[in-house]
């Protein structure tokens, strides 16, 4: 039992140091070239490691709009070439039409509210950067969006722990959705005051 335990001690104090690389590769890779599952590192390293877990919130946000960035360059730079071969492998090609649609109704709303759609990010970051969406508001969506998107997983872990982890796996989108759900009427409610 001691050796399991130490094990078990060491297994987290390994997750300490390369974990947050590993979270932060995977923000970026999700928002560029594969759909990454950033979730379930980040809720495994805040089970882990439970003080620093808004730190690896941010960190996973600033990575992934980094990797927006990226995914921004590919599709005004590189779409040809990098951006449709990419899509067209990973069966996204024909939500393009959608996202450019989604994308004239309000862009800044679109990227605030991507991490709650079954469409993955980086159809979104090509997107922009093929629509020309303006730079800026690209960023500032995509912050708050991948702010969005890891926030209610780290106040989950942070309010029950542990058992968070079968909840999530079960009804992770649900639970986001309702969480934007509530922020994007308290929006609302503030904005016709």
């Amino acid at each position: 039992m001691r050796g399991d335990a130490a094990a078990a001690d060491g297994g987290v104090a390994a997750a300490g140091r390369v974990g947050p690389a590993v979270l932060a590769l995977l923000a970026f890779i999700e928002a560029t070239i594969f759909p990454a599952p950033t979730e379930a590192l980040l809720v495994a390293l805040a089970i882990a490691r439970p003080r620093p877990s808004w730190w690896l919130g941010a960190l996973a946000a600033g990575a992934s709009a980094l990797g927006g960035l990226a995914g921004y360059w590919i599709g005004a730079a590189a779409f040809d070439g990098i951006g449709r071969p990419v899509l067209t492998s990973l069966g996204l090609i024909d939500h393009l039409a959608a996202a450019a649609v989604v994308y004239r109704e309000n862009a800044f709303l679109a990227l605030a509210t991507s991490g709650y759609t079954p469409i993955p990010y980086l159809l979104y970051t090509m997107a922009a950067g093929a629509f020309d969406i303006p730079l800026a508001t690209f960023v500032a969506g995509s912050i708050v969006g991948r702010g969005l998107k890891y926030l209610p997983i780290l106040l989950l872990v942070r309010l029950i722990g542990p058992r968070v982890r079968p909840v999530l796996e079960r009804h992770a989108r649900v639970a986001t959705a309702l969480f934007v759900a509530v922020v994007l009427l308290w929006i609302v409610f503030q904005g016709t005051r």
